[in-house]
């Protein structure tokens, strides 16, 4: 999938290869989700807080999902929502077993192959986080 943005695409390259291919993966979902959901609307992907970023603009269904890694581990990589919502504290019920940080975002290893269903479900909560308030 292309990148309308230069600066989106040049985060994405600086990401050590198996992390960038998670997250290109799941990039791919974010906009195959939307594009599967009326109630999400429009996507912009950008950058927010120096990572790549997806908000609803069309209508605002959702809360930012933003796709980056943490400085303290080389090999984690995490979708982060707005630390207000209570997204993540919902996904802790329902995935106790999951690494987390803090109420900010859910934790992957690189080395592991990608919870495809739970990335996704997570992706779909964030980008339908107003409809469901």
């Amino acid at each position: 999938m292309e990148f309308n943005s230069a600066e989106v695409q040049q985060v994405f390259a600086q990401y050590p290869s198996p992390i960038k291919k998670c997250l290109l993966t799941i990039r791919k979902w974010v906009f195959e989700i939307a594009q599967q959901n009326e109630q999400i609307g429009e996507l912009e992907e950008c950058i927010k807080w120096d990572s790549p970023s997806y908000v609803t603009k069309q209508p605002k269904s959702g809360t930012t999902l933003r796709l980056s890694r943490p400085k303290s581990n080389a090999t984690e990589y995490g979708l982060y929502v707005h630390c207000q919502t209570n997204l993540v504290a919902e996904f802790q019920v329902a995935y106790p077993h999951l690494k987390y940080n803090k109420n900010r975002g859910v934790l992957f290893d690189s080395d592991q192959p990608i919870a495809t269903d739970v990335v996704k479900q997570f992706i779909y909560l964030a980008l339908t986080y107003h409809c469901r308030k």
